[in-house]
Protein backbone atom coordinates (compact mmCIF):
# COMPACT_ATOMS: atom_id res chain seq x y z
CA UNK A 1 0.00 0.00 0.00
CA UNK A 2 3.24 2.34 0.88
CA UNK A 3 4.05 1.98 -2.72
CA UNK A 4 1.04 2.59 -4.41
CA UNK A 5 0.63 5.99 -2.63
CA UNK A 6 4.55 7.05 -2.84
CA UNK A 7 4.40 10.44 -5.21
CA UNK A 8 6.79 10.46 -7.60
CA UNK A 9 10.37 11.99 -7.43
CA UNK A 10 10.91 14.11 -9.97
CA UNK A 11 14.56 15.36 -11.48
CA UNK A 12 15.10 18.72 -13.47
CA UNK A 13 18.23 18.97 -15.22
CA UNK A 14 18.84 22.68 -16.10
CA UNK A 15 22.09 23.84 -17.54
CA UNK A 16 22.66 27.92 -17.32
CA UNK A 17 24.48 30.53 -16.00
CA UNK A 18 22.54 33.66 -16.15
CA UNK A 19 18.73 33.67 -14.54
CA UNK A 20 16.37 34.40 -17.08
CA UNK A 21 12.70 33.59 -18.34
CA UNK A 22 13.33 29.61 -18.71
CA UNK A 23 14.72 30.04 -15.07
CA UNK A 24 11.88 31.62 -13.46
CA UNK A 25 10.09 29.44 -15.62
CA UNK A 26 11.10 26.16 -13.78
CA UNK A 27 10.96 28.17 -10.07
CA UNK A 28 7.34 28.35 -10.88
CA UNK A 29 7.00 24.93 -11.61
CA UNK A 30 9.00 23.67 -8.47
CA UNK A 31 7.23 25.73 -6.23
CA UNK A 32 4.02 24.55 -7.45
CA UNK A 33 5.26 20.42 -7.40
CA UNK A 34 6.78 21.33 -3.59
CA UNK A 35 3.08 22.95 -2.46
CA UNK A 36 1.45 19.51 -3.81
CA UNK A 37 3.86 17.61 -1.59
CA UNK A 38 5.91 17.00 -4.97
CA UNK A 39 9.68 15.60 -4.09
CA UNK A 40 11.97 17.66 -6.76
CA UNK A 41 15.55 17.27 -7.12
CA UNK A 42 17.37 19.86 -8.86
CA UNK A 43 20.41 18.83 -11.20
CA UNK A 44 22.29 22.22 -11.68
CA UNK A 45 25.58 21.80 -14.35
CA UNK A 46 26.05 25.38 -14.18
CA UNK A 47 25.07 28.25 -11.73
CA UNK A 48 22.80 27.49 -9.01
CA UNK A 49 20.19 29.97 -8.85
CA UNK A 50 17.94 27.72 -7.03
CA UNK A 51 18.86 26.95 -3.06
CA UNK A 52 18.62 30.48 -1.55
CA UNK A 53 14.61 29.90 -2.80
CA UNK A 54 13.99 26.11 -1.23
CA UNK A 55 15.28 25.61 2.51
CA UNK A 56 13.03 22.31 3.11
CA UNK A 57 14.12 18.92 2.69
CA UNK A 58 11.37 18.58 -0.68
CA UNK A 59 13.83 20.13 -3.07
CA UNK A 60 17.42 18.56 -3.13
CA UNK A 61 19.37 20.57 -5.03
CA UNK A 62 22.62 18.90 -6.99
CA UNK A 63 25.74 19.93 -8.37
CA UNK A 64 27.72 17.49 -10.08
CA UNK A 65 31.89 17.51 -8.85
CA UNK A 66 32.61 17.37 -12.76
CA UNK A 67 31.37 17.96 -16.05
CA UNK A 68 29.00 14.94 -17.19
CA UNK A 69 30.59 14.52 -21.34
CA UNK A 70 29.63 10.93 -21.94
CA UNK A 71 26.89 8.84 -22.03
CA UNK A 72 28.39 6.83 -19.50
CA UNK A 73 28.32 10.06 -17.22
CA UNK A 74 24.91 10.73 -17.61
CA UNK A 75 23.81 7.00 -17.23
CA UNK A 76 25.90 6.87 -13.90
CA UNK A 77 24.11 10.14 -12.86
CA UNK A 78 20.83 9.07 -13.62
CA UNK A 79 21.16 5.70 -11.34
CA UNK A 80 22.46 7.40 -8.53
CA UNK A 81 19.63 9.85 -8.23
CA UNK A 82 17.11 7.35 -9.29
CA UNK A 83 14.18 9.85 -9.98
CA UNK A 84 10.97 8.20 -11.32
CA UNK A 85 10.54 11.30 -13.96
CA UNK A 86 13.34 13.52 -15.85
CA UNK A 87 12.78 17.11 -17.28
CA UNK A 88 15.50 18.56 -19.25
CA UNK A 89 15.14 21.93 -19.25
CA UNK A 90 16.25 23.07 -22.54
CA UNK A 91 17.34 26.65 -23.06
CA UNK A 92 18.31 25.96 -26.56
CA UNK A 93 17.78 22.79 -29.07
CA UNK A 94 21.92 21.90 -28.23
CA UNK A 95 21.62 22.27 -24.18
CA UNK A 96 22.41 18.85 -23.70
CA UNK A 97 24.07 15.83 -25.50
CA UNK A 98 21.87 14.22 -27.82
CA UNK A 99 22.27 10.48 -26.13
CA UNK A 100 21.02 12.12 -22.50
CA UNK A 101 17.42 11.55 -22.93
CA UNK A 102 18.70 7.50 -24.05
CA UNK A 103 21.33 7.63 -20.75
CA UNK A 104 17.62 8.22 -18.86
CA UNK A 105 15.88 5.37 -20.89
CA UNK A 106 18.58 3.05 -19.91
CA UNK A 107 19.07 4.01 -16.46
CA UNK A 108 15.65 2.73 -15.71
CA UNK A 109 13.91 6.23 -15.87
CA UNK A 110 10.35 5.75 -17.53
CA UNK A 111 9.22 9.14 -18.13
CA UNK A 112 11.58 11.89 -19.87
CA UNK A 113 10.20 14.81 -20.88
CA UNK A 114 12.06 18.22 -22.24
CA UNK A 115 10.88 21.93 -21.92
CA UNK A 116 12.02 24.14 -24.89
CA UNK A 117 12.15 27.53 -23.97
CA UNK A 118 13.83 28.47 -27.52
CA UNK A 119 12.98 28.04 -31.93
CA UNK A 120 15.41 25.75 -32.88
CA UNK A 121 18.05 27.25 -35.26
CA UNK A 122 17.08 26.63 -39.03
CA UNK A 123 18.23 23.13 -40.28
CA UNK A 124 21.51 23.46 -42.10
CA UNK A 125 21.89 23.55 -45.41
CA UNK A 126 22.76 20.29 -47.74
CA UNK A 127 26.27 20.32 -48.78
CA UNK A 128 26.34 20.45 -52.69
CA UNK A 129 28.93 18.91 -54.74
CA UNK A 130 31.19 15.25 -54.66
CA UNK A 131 34.22 16.23 -53.44
CA UNK A 132 35.94 14.93 -50.17
CA UNK A 133 34.65 17.68 -48.20
CA UNK A 134 31.14 18.16 -49.72
CA UNK A 135 30.82 14.48 -49.41
CA UNK A 136 31.80 14.91 -45.67
CA UNK A 137 29.65 18.03 -45.03
CA UNK A 138 26.77 15.96 -46.10
CA UNK A 139 27.69 13.04 -43.65
CA UNK A 140 28.24 15.43 -40.72
CA UNK A 141 24.82 17.16 -41.27
CA UNK A 142 23.00 13.81 -41.89
CA UNK A 143 24.10 12.41 -39.13
CA UNK A 144 23.50 15.88 -36.34
CA UNK A 145 19.85 15.11 -38.06
CA UNK A 146 19.54 11.96 -37.42
CA UNK A 147 20.79 11.73 -33.44
CA UNK A 148 18.46 14.38 -32.94
CA UNK A 149 15.62 12.62 -34.70
CA UNK A 150 16.66 9.04 -32.56
CA UNK A 151 16.92 11.36 -29.16
CA UNK A 152 13.76 13.00 -29.69
CA UNK A 153 12.05 9.68 -30.11
CA UNK A 154 13.17 8.78 -26.46
CA UNK A 155 11.29 11.36 -24.86
CA UNK A 156 8.27 10.55 -24.19
CA UNK A 157 7.02 14.47 -24.48
CA UNK A 158 8.64 17.59 -25.64
CA UNK A 159 7.23 20.62 -24.17
CA UNK A 160 7.71 23.88 -26.10
CA UNK A 161 6.58 27.21 -24.68
CA UNK A 162 5.15 28.54 -28.05
CA UNK A 163 3.67 26.96 -31.41
CA UNK A 164 7.07 29.06 -32.90
CA UNK A 165 9.23 26.37 -31.49
CA UNK A 166 6.79 23.49 -32.15
CA UNK A 167 6.64 23.88 -35.41
CA UNK A 168 10.20 24.43 -36.21
CA UNK A 169 10.76 20.91 -34.66
CA UNK A 170 7.83 19.26 -36.16
CA UNK A 171 8.58 20.74 -39.42
CA UNK A 172 11.85 20.79 -40.16
CA UNK A 173 13.83 18.68 -37.67
CA UNK A 174 11.02 16.18 -38.17
CA UNK A 175 10.57 15.69 -34.16
CA UNK A 176 7.48 13.46 -33.58
CA UNK A 177 4.10 15.34 -33.77
CA UNK A 178 2.56 13.22 -31.30
CA UNK A 179 5.11 14.11 -28.36
CA UNK A 180 5.74 17.24 -29.35
CA UNK A 181 3.36 19.69 -27.50
CA UNK A 182 2.72 23.33 -27.02
CA UNK A 183 1.87 24.80 -23.89
CA UNK A 184 2.13 28.46 -23.53
CA UNK A 185 3.67 30.18 -20.81
CA UNK A 186 1.56 31.86 -18.38
CA UNK A 187 0.93 34.28 -15.79
CA UNK A 188 0.06 35.03 -12.01
CA UNK A 189 -3.03 37.15 -12.28
CA UNK A 190 -3.03 37.78 -8.03
CA UNK A 191 0.82 38.80 -8.16
CA UNK A 192 1.12 41.10 -11.38
CA UNK A 193 -2.89 42.18 -11.52
CA UNK A 194 -3.30 44.25 -8.53
CA UNK A 195 -1.96 48.11 -8.25
CA UNK A 196 1.96 48.69 -6.60
CA UNK A 197 2.12 52.01 -4.59
CA UNK A 198 6.11 50.98 -5.54
CA UNK A 199 5.46 52.32 -9.07
CA UNK A 200 4.49 56.11 -7.55
CA UNK A 201 7.82 55.82 -5.36
CA UNK A 202 9.70 54.79 -8.91
CA UNK A 203 8.17 57.83 -10.80
CA UNK A 204 9.22 60.23 -7.89
CA UNK A 205 12.52 58.99 -7.51
CA UNK A 206 13.23 58.65 -11.62
CA UNK A 207 11.61 62.16 -11.74
CA UNK A 208 8.73 61.00 -14.39
CA UNK A 209 5.46 63.56 -14.74
CA UNK A 210 2.87 61.80 -13.64
CA UNK A 211 1.45 62.24 -17.50
CA UNK A 212 4.65 61.48 -18.97
CA UNK A 213 4.93 58.56 -22.03
CA UNK A 214 7.28 55.90 -20.18
CA UNK A 215 8.64 52.89 -21.88
CA UNK A 216 9.72 49.47 -19.95
CA UNK A 217 11.93 47.32 -21.11
CA UNK A 218 12.67 44.19 -18.79
CA UNK A 219 15.71 41.72 -20.39
CA UNK A 220 18.99 40.64 -20.18
CA UNK A 221 21.88 43.21 -21.73
CA UNK A 222 22.67 40.74 -24.38
CA UNK A 223 22.90 40.56 -28.06
CA UNK A 224 19.72 38.58 -28.61
CA UNK A 225 17.78 40.85 -27.12
CA UNK A 226 19.03 44.14 -29.49
CA UNK A 227 18.81 46.65 -26.71
CA UNK A 228 21.16 48.83 -29.42
CA UNK A 229 17.95 49.33 -31.76
CA UNK A 230 15.57 49.90 -29.18
CA UNK A 231 18.29 52.88 -28.11
CA UNK A 232 18.23 54.20 -31.56
CA UNK A 233 14.40 54.50 -32.02
CA UNK A 234 14.41 56.03 -28.65
CA UNK A 235 16.96 58.72 -30.16
CA UNK A 236 15.15 59.23 -32.73
CA UNK A 237 12.13 59.32 -31.53
CA UNK A 238 13.27 62.64 -29.57
CA UNK A 239 14.55 64.10 -32.29
CA UNK A 240 11.43 64.28 -34.27
CA UNK A 241 9.97 66.12 -31.31
CA UNK A 242 8.24 63.08 -29.28
CA UNK A 243 8.45 63.22 -25.77
CA UNK A 244 9.23 59.65 -24.24
CA UNK A 245 11.52 58.35 -21.21
CA UNK A 246 13.03 54.67 -20.99
CA UNK A 247 13.18 52.48 -18.15
CA UNK A 248 15.35 49.11 -19.10
CA UNK A 249 15.27 46.54 -16.27
CA UNK A 250 18.13 44.26 -16.37
CA UNK A 251 21.36 43.10 -16.51
CA UNK A 252 24.55 41.31 -18.57
CA UNK A 253 27.38 41.34 -21.00
CA UNK A 254 26.29 44.68 -22.52
CA UNK A 255 25.80 46.66 -19.61
CA UNK A 256 29.10 48.94 -20.29
CA UNK A 257 28.70 49.13 -24.09
CA UNK A 258 25.09 49.99 -24.03
CA UNK A 259 24.95 52.31 -21.13
CA UNK A 260 27.90 54.00 -23.88
CA UNK A 261 25.77 54.34 -26.59
CA UNK A 262 23.27 55.63 -24.98
CA UNK A 263 25.17 58.35 -23.82
CA UNK A 264 26.88 58.66 -27.70
CA UNK A 265 23.03 59.54 -28.61
CA UNK A 266 22.58 62.07 -26.15
CA UNK A 267 20.05 59.99 -23.78
CA UNK A 268 21.21 60.83 -20.52
CA UNK A 269 18.27 61.76 -18.27
CA UNK A 270 16.07 59.98 -20.67
CA UNK A 271 17.10 56.06 -20.34
CA UNK A 272 17.75 55.14 -17.17
CA UNK A 273 19.43 51.55 -16.55
CA UNK A 274 17.87 49.94 -13.30
CA UNK A 275 19.86 46.29 -14.01
CA UNK A 276 18.56 43.26 -12.56
CA UNK A 277 15.72 43.52 -10.27
CA UNK A 278 13.92 40.38 -8.26
CA UNK A 279 10.32 41.82 -8.21
CA UNK A 280 9.48 44.35 -11.87
CA UNK A 281 5.85 44.80 -11.19
CA UNK A 282 6.89 48.46 -9.81
CA UNK A 283 8.71 49.44 -13.09
CA UNK A 284 5.98 47.86 -15.12
CA UNK A 285 3.44 49.59 -13.31
CA UNK A 286 5.39 52.88 -13.92
CA UNK A 287 5.14 52.51 -17.33
CA UNK A 288 2.81 53.51 -20.12
CA UNK A 289 4.18 50.59 -23.13
CA UNK A 290 6.06 48.43 -22.96
CA UNK A 291 8.75 47.26 -25.64
CA UNK A 292 11.16 44.36 -26.60
CA UNK A 293 13.30 44.68 -30.03
CA UNK A 294 14.26 40.68 -29.75
CA UNK A 295 15.74 39.44 -32.27
CA UNK A 296 15.38 35.81 -31.21
CA UNK A 297 12.19 34.71 -28.29
CA UNK A 298 10.44 31.75 -27.52
CA UNK A 299 7.29 33.42 -25.22
CA UNK A 300 8.90 35.74 -23.16
CA UNK A 301 7.57 35.64 -19.45
CA UNK A 302 7.79 39.08 -19.34
CA UNK A 303 6.05 40.42 -22.34
CA UNK A 304 2.81 38.69 -20.42
CA UNK A 305 3.71 39.78 -17.15
CA UNK A 306 3.72 43.21 -18.58
CA UNK A 307 0.37 42.98 -20.03
CA UNK A 308 -0.99 41.45 -16.82
CA UNK A 309 -0.15 44.74 -15.95
CA UNK A 310 -2.23 46.50 -18.34
CA UNK A 311 0.59 47.72 -20.60
CA UNK A 312 0.50 48.27 -24.51
CA UNK A 313 3.35 46.06 -26.07
CA UNK A 314 6.40 46.96 -28.98
CA UNK A 315 7.56 43.46 -29.87
CA UNK A 316 9.49 42.02 -32.79
CA UNK A 317 8.09 39.25 -34.80
CA UNK A 318 9.40 36.49 -33.70
CA UNK A 319 9.39 33.48 -31.90
CA UNK A 320 5.88 33.28 -30.18
CA UNK A 321 5.42 37.34 -30.05
CA UNK A 322 2.70 37.45 -32.57
CA UNK A 323 1.19 34.25 -30.44
CA UNK A 324 0.41 37.20 -27.84
CA UNK A 325 0.21 40.37 -29.65
CA UNK A 326 -2.18 41.34 -32.31
CA UNK A 327 -0.84 43.80 -34.49
CA UNK A 328 -2.70 46.98 -33.59
CA UNK A 329 -5.30 45.04 -30.92
CA UNK A 330 -3.24 44.73 -28.20
CA UNK A 331 -0.03 46.52 -29.10
CA UNK A 332 2.65 46.40 -31.69
CA UNK A 333 4.30 43.91 -34.27
CA UNK A 334 7.67 44.81 -35.65
CA UNK A 335 10.52 43.58 -37.85
CA UNK A 336 13.59 42.91 -35.85
CA UNK A 337 16.64 44.87 -36.48
CA UNK A 338 14.46 47.71 -37.90
CA UNK A 339 14.99 51.29 -36.16
CA UNK A 340 12.53 52.74 -38.62
CA UNK A 341 9.70 50.53 -37.81
CA UNK A 342 10.52 50.32 -33.77
CA UNK A 343 10.87 54.39 -34.01
CA UNK A 344 7.27 54.25 -35.87
CA UNK A 345 5.72 51.81 -33.24
CA UNK A 346 7.24 54.05 -30.22
CA UNK A 347 5.97 57.49 -31.51
CA UNK A 348 2.33 55.84 -32.65
CA UNK A 349 1.94 54.74 -28.79
CA UNK A 350 3.19 58.55 -27.20
CA UNK A 351 1.08 60.16 -29.99
CA UNK A 352 -2.31 58.58 -29.48
CA UNK A 353 -2.99 58.17 -25.64
CA UNK A 354 -6.89 57.13 -26.36
CA UNK A 355 -5.08 53.93 -28.83
CA UNK A 356 -3.18 53.29 -25.72
CA UNK A 357 -5.65 52.87 -23.39
CA UNK A 358 -7.36 50.45 -25.64
CA UNK A 359 -4.62 48.77 -26.15
CA UNK A 360 -3.83 47.72 -22.71
CA UNK A 361 -7.49 47.08 -21.78
CA UNK A 362 -7.13 44.35 -24.46
CA UNK A 363 -3.53 43.06 -23.25
CA UNK A 364 -4.96 42.86 -20.19
CA UNK A 365 -8.05 41.17 -21.38
CA UNK A 366 -6.20 38.43 -23.38
CA UNK A 367 -3.42 37.42 -20.78
CA UNK A 368 -6.22 37.15 -18.20
CA UNK A 369 -8.37 35.08 -20.83
CA UNK A 370 -5.39 32.76 -22.13
CA UNK A 371 -2.40 32.91 -20.00
CA UNK A 372 -3.37 32.43 -16.97
CA UNK A 373 -0.23 30.85 -14.60
CA UNK A 374 -2.48 28.12 -12.84
CA UNK A 375 -4.33 26.71 -15.95
CA UNK A 376 -0.54 26.37 -18.29
CA UNK A 377 1.33 24.62 -14.77
CA UNK A 378 -1.40 21.97 -14.56
CA UNK A 379 -1.25 21.15 -17.97
CA UNK A 380 2.82 20.51 -17.96
CA UNK A 381 2.20 19.21 -14.30
CA UNK A 382 -0.21 16.62 -15.62
CA UNK A 383 2.13 15.90 -18.87
CA UNK A 384 5.41 15.39 -16.62
CA UNK A 385 3.07 13.37 -14.13
CA UNK A 386 1.61 11.40 -16.90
Amino acid sequence: MAQATRKKKILFVIRTSEFGGAEKHLLQLVRRLTQRGIPVTILCLDADFYSKYFTDSQVEIIIPPRALRTFRDWFQTFRQIKPDVVVLVRAFLWTYDWYTPIAACFAGIRRRVSIAHLPPPPVPAKVEGWSTQSILGRFRRSRRLASLRVSAFFENAFICVSHAIRDGLVREYRFPASSTITIHNGVSQCEFGQPDQRALDLRTRLRLDAGEFVLVCVARLSEQKQLDILLQAVACALRGGVACKCIIVGDGPLRESLQQQAAALGLAGTVFFEGFQEDVRPYLRAGSAFVLTSRQEGLPLSLLEAMACGLPCIVTRVGGNCEVVNHGVNGLVVNPGSVDEATEAICYLAKHPAEREEMSKMALSRVQREFNLDTQMAQIEKLILN
